[in-house]
């Protein structure tokens, strides 16, 4: 479901090469951030009391870059990352913005969190589309997080009760995935039993994994064992 109006709240390797905003506007290959038709479209902040809630990642604007398909250098701007409509936001140096829809995007930065973006037709049914965090960027496999926001249902409160009446909201949904260098996505959860079954066919990083200690619990965690065992992988094996 897409909204049109909302109530805001409102790397793991760096990109070479930054062009600033205002460099590009004599750019004719691929558009730039003043031309609304080759890259996206102009907004004005939106508003309204329809429905809860931020659909930034971040409610702040952070310094990124942004590199466009089929450019070779990225754009140094202001950033937000919506993961609700799956767009980025780029502030021009005048103090406005433009949406970039992830479709156009190859990869972005937010700070030191990068963010790859992949042809929908290629991701998993249930992430759709969208542009995942690496957590982890192994030779042989990468851990991503891919973070959507979606409106549910959610009783009104009424003083301290309940109401029978409800409200929307956006609620944060987040999927983690290993993706093997082959492009194969395997589903994980934040438990070291998950990161075991997707080693299956891989008993020397298996082993590996099984010598180290903790729950794999936490997204560092988890982080951190996919980056030793990463040069203990062959190529993966559906």
């Amino acid at each position: 479901m897409r909204i049109p109006t909302f109530a805001l709240a409102c790397l793991a390797s760096p990109l070479v090469g930054v062009a600033q905003v205002t460099d590009l506007h004599t750019d004719s290959r691929d558009g730039t951030l003043n031309d609304r038709y080759a890259l996206g479209y102009f907004m004005a902040p939106r508003a309204t009391v329809a429905v809860q809630g931020n659909v930034f990642l971040m409610p702040n604007w952070v310094p990124g870059q942004l590199l466009l398909n089929g450019n070779s250098k990225p754009i140094e701007a202001p950033l937000k990352y919506d993961v609700h409509n799956q767009e980025v936001r780029a502030r021009r140096p005048n103090g406005d913005s433009v949406a970039v829809p992830i479709a156009k995007v190859k990869e972005f930065s937010l700070a030191t969190r990068r963010f790859v973006c992949y042809p929908a037709p290629t991701l998993p049914a249930e992430v759709g589309g969208g542009c995942a965090e690496v957590l982890a960027n192994g030779t042989h496999a990468q851990l991503l997080k891919f973070v959507h926001k979606v409106v549910v249902k959610q009783a009104a409160q009424s003083g301290s009760y309940a109401s029978n009446s409800s409200i929307d909201v956006l609620e944060e949904q987040k999927h983690y995935y290993l993706r093997w260098v082959d492009g194969r996505f395997v589903p994980m959860h934040l438990k070291r039993a998950s990161l075991e079954q997707a080693l299956a066919s891989q008993p020397a990083a298996l082993a590996a994994l099984k010598a180290r200690k903790g729950s794999l619990g936490s997204e560092a965690d988890l982080a951190a064992a996919v980056v030793a065992i990463d040069p203990l992988l062959t190529v993966s094996t559906h």
